[in-house]
C-alpha cells in the first residue's frame, strides 16, 4: 500500500490542491505531498511492526511446569531453539523460562504495533473517502474505481466500498487488540492460561488486516484517478490563498484581500491582479511555490 501511494505521489508531484485543517480551507499543498505522507506513515508503522521481531524470537519452550524445566532433557530448550532457527531462518533464542510462562508482554507489544497500523489505515481510508466524495456535491478530487454497483435504488451511484471494507476490518482488528490486552493482564502467578485465545486473536488480526489492505490496494488504490481540474478549481476558490500575500503586503492588507474575496466571491488571484499587486502569472507561481513547501520533507511533493 505504501508503494502504491508513492507511485501516485510522484505522478501528482505538481498537482496543486487546497490543504484543509479543521475541515476548513487552508494553504495550498500538492496531492503528491499529501499521498507521500500517507506512504511515509505506513512505512513508519511497518518499522514498528518489524521492531517486535527480536522479542518474538525468544522462546519459552522447555520451561515445562512453572518454567522449571521439570522432566525435560537438560539441553531441550536450546535444541528446540536451534531447530526452530533452522526451520524459520530466524535467530531463535531461549528466553527467561519462568517469565515466558507468566508474561505475554512480547505478544502484547506486537498487538500494539498492529493496533497502531490499524488506526493509521482507518484515518487514511477516511481521508480517501472524503477526497472521493461527491462526485459533484462533495470534494471529488479523486475517483476510486467502481468495484460493484453501489446502490439498489440510485442508478449510477458508485460507493467507495473497498475503503469502507478496510475501515470495518480495522475496527475488528482494534477489537482483537482489546481482547489481547485483557488476556495479557489475566494471567495469575506462574502461568497465563489465556495463551490459546490470545494467539488466535493475534493470528486473526494479522490475517484480516493483511488481506484487507492487499485487496483495497489492488482493487482500488492502484486504479485511483486524480481529478486535476477539480483540484485547480478548489485551490483558486480558496480564500486561504490570501495567506500567501503576508510577506509581500503584510498581514493587515492580506486580511483585507481575504475579506474582499469572501464578500464578493471573486478569487484572490483576480483581486490581486485588479489591485495591481502582482500579475496572475506571478500569483500562480507563488501558489505553486507555497504548495511545494520550503522544506525537504515533502517526499514526492
Amino acid at each position: 500500500m505504501a508503494s502504491a501511494f508513492e507511485v501516485i505521489a510522484v505522478r501528482e508531484r505538481d498537482t496543486v490542491k487546497s490543504g484543509r485543517t479543521h475541515l476548513q480551507d487552508a494553504v495550498p499543498t500538492t496531492l503528491g505531498r499529501e499521498f507521500a505522507a500517507y506512504a511515509w506513515t505506513l512505512r513508519r508503522a511497518a518499522s514498528a511492526l518489524a521492531a517486535t521481531r527480536p522479542l518474538l524470537c525468544e522462546t519459552g519452550l522447555g520451561g515445562s511446569a512453572a518454567g522449571t524445566g521439570l522432566n525435560t532433557s537438560p539441553d531441550y530448550p536450546q535444541r528446540v531453539a536451534t531447530e526452530l532457527s533452522r526451520l524459520t531462518g530466524e535467530a531463535i533464542t531461549v528466553g527467561h523460562l519462568v517469565a515466558q510462562m507468566q508474561s505475554m508482554l512480547d505478544l502484547q507489544t506486537l498487538s500494539s504495533a498492529i493496533r497502531g497500523l490499524a488506526l493509521e489505515v482507518t484515518r487514511i481510508s477516511n481521508d480517501l473517502r472524503l477526497l472521493a466524495s461527491g462526485p459533484r456535491t462533495g470534494l471529488g478530487e479523486i475517483t476510486l474505481p467502481a468495484v460493484q454497483p453501489g446502490s439498489s435504488i440510485m442508478p449510477g451511484k458508485v460507493n467507495p466500498v473497498m475503503f469502507e471494507m478496510l475501515n470495518q476490518v480495522c475496527y475488528q482488528v482494534l477489537g482483537q487488540d482489546a481482547a489481547v490486552s485483557y488476556m495479557t493482564q489475566a494471567g495469575q502467578l506462574e502461568l497465563n492460561v489465556m495463551m490459546p485465545a490470545l494467539g488466535s486473536a493475534l493470528f486473526d488480526a494479522m490475517d484480516w488486516l493483511t488481506n484487507a489492505m492487499n485487496a483495497a490496494t489492488d482493487k482500488n488504490l492502484k486504479g485511483l484517478v486524480v481529478n486535476r481540474a477539480r483540484c485547480d478549481q478548489f485551490i483558486h476558490d480558496s480564500v486561504a490563498l490570501a495567506t500567501l500575500l503576508n510577506p509581500t503586503i503584510g498581514y493587515a492588507r492580506a486580511a483585507e484581500i481575504a475579506k474582499e474575496s469572501e464578500q464578493s466571491g471573486r478569487p484572490v488571484r483576480d483581486i490581486v491582479t485588479a489591485h495591481g499587486i502582482m500579475s496572475a502569472e506571478a500569483f500562480n507561481a507563488l501558489v505553486l511555490q507555497a504548495a511545494h513547501g520550503a522544506g525537504s520533507g515533502g517526499g514526492g511533493g
